[in-house]
């Protein structure tokens, strides 16, 4: 199987995450999506039907979501829920308290990814633009947040692949990103100054694991405007962001042991 047939075949599998309807979709709402030709996406379908990931109702011919993929989201449950449900009090609190979009970010490999968000409680709000984050590990503070506390390897793979530029003011300069990220490192948190969408400053803070490796990171973004408006609103992101990031990070620590005859039990 060629690289481009891969690609069709996941992009078609995103399109079924994305957009799957109770009754299942048809060849022809593939085909109008995706802009593949009848009797390729078709073959294709077959294909992925045959090895479990969708499968095609016998009576109305529709495709749906396969054993496969429920069994993969299964997994990722397992994998993740815990931390997310741990942090979103955290999140919560960070949107509570600023009334500002929150976002707790992770990655897999190169990609910068979303586990929990809350939107904006404001009339006036920052979009969604943070879902499509995946290769915007140097241009926004959730990313920056975790890439500055890399180590120098894991530093140059990331960076190699992610060095789209979003906007104009979007670092894309490797040296000048090295030298940010030093500085994120010794401040304790990364700033998004319209790197990512104009008119939309973020504030990231990292969380850490119990051997203080980056795994997560906690961001607001707020409307530009607010920031220059009053300074002190900044340092309150700030200030609410790196405590949520600290608690956050607290999933990892060590679980104490339970002694015979102690009353209090770890948590």
């Amino acid at each position: 199987m060629s690289v481009k047939s891969i690609e069709k075949t996941l992009s078609t599998l995103d399109f079924f995450i994305s957009n799957m309807k109770p009754g299942g979709l048809a060849l022809k709402d593939v085909c109008a999506s995706l802009g593949f030709k009848k009797s390729a996406a078709h073959h294709m379908l077959a294909t992925v039907c045959q090895k479990g990931y969708l499968y095609q109702d016998l009576k109305t011919k529709k495709y749906l979501i396969g054993s496969k993929i429920k069994k993969m989201s299964k997994l990722a449950i397992l994998d993740d829920t815990g931390f997310s449900d741990f942090a979103f009090d955290q999140i919560k609190k960070v949107n509570d308290e600023t009334g500002e979009a929150v976002h707790l970010a992770g990655f897999e490999g190169t990609r910068l990814i979303t586990l929990t968000m809350l939107e904006s409680k404001h009339p006036v709000r920052v979009d969604h633009g943070f879902l499509n984050k995946d290769h915007a590990f140097h241009a926004t503070a959730s990313g920056k947040a975790i890439l500055a506390h890399m180590n120098l390897a894991n530093q140059e793979k990331i960076l190699k692949k992610n060095r789209v530029k979003f906007t104009e003011f979007t670092i894309t300069d490797k040296v000048t990103l090295l030298k940010e990220l030093n500085a994120i490192k010794k401040n304790g948190y990364a700033i998004d100054d319209e790197e990512f969408q104009e008119g939309v400053y973020c504030v990231g803070c990292p969380v850490f694991d119990q051997y203080h490796e980056p795994v997560a990171s906690v961001s607001c973004s707020s409307p530009k405007y607010k920031i220059i408006r009053d300074k002190k609103y900044l340092d309150k992101i700030k200030s609410f962001t790196q405590q949520a990031a600290i608690e956050i990070s607290k999933y990892y620590k060590p679980k104490k042991t339970i002694k015979k005859g102690e009353r209090k039990y770890a948590a």
